[in-house]
């Protein structure tokens, strides 16, 4: 059972499952298309705008009253888009309308971002599309990640937490890079990259609504770079030096995204597993797509390094044949698939794919996890050998150039 995603849309890519709602255009951009405005300016109790120095001229004491009123809603004023607190003025300046992450609403906590149009949501929280704005007009398309406080439970929250520490130590350009953790009274958020493209899925089933294959040569491509990452991902090590034994324990075509640049990059690390998550249970809780569960993560043994390459070989099988391998929904039906399945070699699916391709999916999804490569690297030297021994010299630029034939939107955003 493929796991629902939104459709890639006109406009910005599918690039965190995007809904399909109006394009937002950079704040320095005048034309009508621009939805993202600079909050309201701060408002004077003499109705200029602006921070101009205040009347030397003290106010009169026959009308207390009206003296307090305008001081108040001066800072109502200023900051009723903000959702970071006011030293001193917290119960007055923060409207409970404006203390949710939503299209519209500032955030000026950790920089200043203004929060476009929803990108997707699922079952732990949303993502937005918003525009980080400096001083002398610099303005920066990013993504937010958001999940509220109250209502999914400690281990929910520890997890988005756990997420978005370990994330931010990875930079490589085959991972979306994350930014920052913030919070606001009701929400947790993550400020990560925004990647203008499509997701695997996206890709995998625009060919099959054409009837057609994806090429060898750039489903190679893509799965050895998603390796480069694994193997960064893998081998990375805290400041100490200290090894973190990262697991990603949930890769599948939704969570890995093809900029319209041609460049895959491996997301949502929302469950993986590290020496310093706080939440690590997976002896008793299985995490992940059930598709795409190693045996050893489904029956819940633990998982290591090799789980991924599992993942990532069956995701591998399915770009290049179009085919999924377990169609699954719970642990019982993928439990006795793998006991009773035989799963066919990809080039008795597809013709298109030489023996010598098909050999190195099959040790990848072997279920024995001393049969599998024994590393990203080793997987991804074996698929970049097959390439160049069969003349294949696929670059970013072709998948690019691939992208615009597929998706008319790519033409658009390939140079953003």
């Amino acid at each position: 059972m493929r796991q629902p995603s939104a459709a890639p849309e006109e406009g910005f890519g599918g690039g965190q499952d995007q809904g399909k709602q109006d394009e937002c255009r950079p704040m320095g951009s005048h034309s009508e298309e621009n939805v993202l405005q600079v909050g309201r300016s701060a408002v004077r109790s003499d109705g200029r705008q602006g921070k101009g120095p205040r009347s030397s001229n003290p106010p009169s004491r026959g009308n207390a009253k009206t003296e307090v009123r305008p001081v108040r809603m001066r800072a109502m004023e200023r900051h009723r888009d903000t959702l970071a607190p006011v030293p001193g003025r917290r119960r007055w300046f923060f409207p409970r309308l404006r203390s949710r992450i939503e299209p519209g609403a500032t955030i000026r906590s950790v920089g200043c971002y203004q929060v476009g149009r929803l990108l997707g949501k699922g079952g732990m929280g949303r993502v937005y599309l918003a525009e980080k704005v400096g001083s002398h007009g610099f303005s920066k398309l990013m993504a937010i990640k958001v999940l509220p406080k109250k209502g999914l439970g400690r281990r929910a929250a520890e997890m988005f937490l756990d997420e978005a520490r370990l994330t931010g130590g990875l930079i490589h350009p085959n991972i979306v890079q994350v930014y920052t953790l913030g919070e606001t009274r009701r929400e947790y958020f993550i400020v990560m990259e925004h990647v203008f493209g499509v997701t695997l899925l996206d890709l995998i089933e625009r060919h099959t609504e054409l009837g057609r294959r994806v090429p060898v040569d750039f489903g190679c491509y893509i799965i050895a770079r998603i390796l480069n990452g694994l193997r960064y991902a893998h081998n990375k090590h805290d400041r100490e030096g200290r090894h973190l034994h990262i697991v990603h324990r949930d890769i599948c075509p939704n969570n890995i995204l093809i900029s319209f640049r041609g460049v895959p990059k491996l997301t949502d690390f929302g469950v993986a597993k590290a020496t310093v998550s706080h939440v690590d249970d997976e002896r008793e809780v299985v995490f992940g797509k059930y598709p795409y569960m190693a045996p050893e993560q489904v029956g819940r043994r633990g998982t290591e390094p090799r789980s991924d390459l599992y993942a990532l070989g069956l995701v591998m099988y399915e770009l290049l044949t179009g085919c999924l391998v377990h169609e699954v929904g719970d642990t019982t039906m993928l439990l006795d698939e793998l006991e009773k399945k035989s799963v066919s070699p990809p080039h008795t699916v597809n013709r298109e794919i030489p023996q010598e391709l098909s050999d190195i999916v099959m040790k990848a999804i072997d279920l024995d996890v001393e049969q599998r490569w024994e590393s990203a690297k080793a997987m991804r030297e074996a698929v970049e050998t097959f390439l160049l021994k069969n003349f294949m010299f696929p670059a970013q630029e072709d998948l690019a150039d691939y992208l615009c034939d597929l998706f008319p939107q790519a033409a658009k955003h390939r140079w953003w």
